[in-house]
C-alpha cells in the first residue's frame, strides 16, 4: 500500500526543515474499498501513511512510525481530491498538517525511526 500510495503524488516540495506533497488518489485506490460502500473515504491510517511516505522521500530512506500524537481528523478525505501533505521537523518529531484546497483535513505528531532502531 506504502509504494501505491507513493506512486500517486504529483507534486513533492522541499523546503529546510521539511516539505510537501500533493496526492490525488483516485476512486479505484485500493484503501477506499469498503470504506466505506457508498461513500468512500481515505482511512485516516492511509493519511498517516501519507505523511510518512512524504517524510521518507525528504529523508531518502525507510522509516518506521514509532509514535503518534495530537490525531485529528476533520474532514473526509474522498476519492480524485487533491491531498496536500507537509511534514516539519519540530524538536525530534515530525508534525504533518492535511488539506484538500486549502480546508484542513488533518493534523498530527510523528516520531519516526530508523527502520532497524527499536
Amino acid at each position: 500500500m506504502k509504494r501505491a500510495i507513493a506512486a500517486t503524488g504529483t507534486e513533492l516540495r522541499r523546503e529546510a526543515e521539511g516539505g510537501a506533497r500533493i496526492f490525488c488518489l483516485p476512486a479505484d485506490f485500493p484503501g477506499f474499498a469498503g470504506h466505506f460502500p457508498g461513500f468512500p473515504v481515505l482511512p485516516a491510517v492511509l493519511q498517516v501513511l501519507a505523511a510518512q511516505v512524504l517524510v521518507e522521500e525528504l529523508r531518502g530512506r525507510p522509516l518506521r512510525l514509532a509514535k503518534l500524537e495530537r490525531a485529528k481528523f476533520l474532514r473526509p478525505v474522498r476519492p480524485g481530491e487533491p491531498l496536500q501533505v507537509a511534514c516539519r521537523l519540530r524538536k525530534g518529531n515530525w508534525e504533518a498538517r492535511l488539506a484538500v484546497d486549502g480546508e484542513p483535513a488533518a493534523a498530527f505528531c510523528m516520531t519516526l525511526v530508523e527502520e532497524d532502531e527499536g
